[in-house]
């Protein structure tokens, strides 16, 4: 059978692309309104990205996207995402895409990619390996049931915080007593993400961009953002959910850090608690999250709360020069 050419990506393509994906990943399903949003808050004028698609009698299905990360941004360095729908494979279509797309990162010089296949998904593996890319790192998935959580187990996590003269509120509360509050959750935003684990260093964003990408996304939900302040009102730590618009059996973990001179004093736990109870409230039957396996710190926090550790995601990367 002869595969179709891949094209580019256009403005139509939304529904279809997300339709694909969302067949290749149906435990992490996206939605159209995620994925306008992302491009609607992309620079394009400063970063990269573009799309490749391929179709059969009419449907997209294949896709393949590479762009740079804004928030961990090198010019030279790109991140990949391919897809080809189940019922299509074995027919080429994966190859033309990756050929279409690393050649146009080839062509502007390069200086390598990655890209994300969950262990478990033995194709994918042996679709990068095959092609010279290798392991950089891997993340744990850890899922954590919230039915049936034992809260009074974890009491004293809460009195603890609470002596030491540290309240947990969120953002939306915050917003309503302080008009800056917004400024000081992007603040510490900045300063803890410089040390999540990370194939390349975080670079920083103006407010205004920030707000663009949190605020701003269909998933942000900031009574699910809580937010450790001391005494003084200084933001020490913060934790968020956000919104699975296309399932609503489970929410996201998003980021969860603290302080350097906030640490061991059980603000993240206290943090990670009212996330656990903001799901339970939801009615969702459980949270997702991702820990780089260095990670031993947050790792150790999700296993106390019972996350279950399912296969690893693994980070590939393939170099195209020194």
């Amino acid at each position: 059978m002869t595969t179709a050419a891949p094209r580019a990506f256009t403005p139509d393509d939304y529904e279809g692309y997300i339709a694909g994906s969302n067949a290749c990943y149906p435990e992490y399903p996206f939605s159209v309104a995620e994925m306008r949003h992302s491009d609607e808050s992309f620079d394009f004028s400063t970063y990269y990205r573009k799309r490749f698609v391929v179709e059969e009698a009419g449907r997209i299905v294949g896709g393949v996207e590479a762009t740079h990360l804004p928030s961990r941004f090198h010019p030279d360095r790109y991140r990949l995402d391919l897809w080809v729908v189940p019922d299509a494979r074995r027919r080429g279509h994966g190859t033309r895409l990756y050929d279409a797309s690393i050649g146009e990162l080839v062509a502007r010089k390069a200086l390598a990619a990655s890209g994300a296949v969950k262990e478990s998904m033995a194709e994918g593996v042996d679709f990068l390996v095959r092609r010279g890319w290798v392991e950089l790192k891997r993340d744990w998935e850890s899922r954590l049931r919230v039915a049936g959580f034992d809260f009074a187990k974890f009491a004293p996590a809460k009195e603890r915080v609470a002596r030491d003269g540290i309240r947990i509120t969120t953002l939306a509360d915050e917003s309503q007593r302080d008009p800056e509050a917004a400024r000081r959750a992007y603040e510490l935003i900045a300063e803890v993400r410089r040390d999540v684990p990370a194939t390349d260093a975080a670079t920083d964003e103006s407010f205004e961009d920030w707000q663009k990408h949190w605020i701003a996304s269909p998933t942000f939900m900031p009574d699910a953002f809580f937010a450790a302040i001391d005494r003084d009102g200084r933001w020490l730590g913060m934790s968020n959910l956000e919104r699975q618009l296309e399932d609503p059996t489970f929410v996201w973990q998003g980021l969860t850090g603290t302080r350097r001179d906030a640490r061991g004093r059980g603000v993240a736990m206290a943090l990670k608690l009212r996330t656990v109870e903001f799901a339970h409230r939801m009615g969702v039957d459980h949270i997702k999250t991702w820990n780089d396996q260095r990670n031993r710190p947050m790792l150790s926090i999700n296993e106390a709360l019972g996350f279950e550790r399912q296969p690893a995601w693994i980070v590939f990367e393939k170099r195209f020069r020194a």
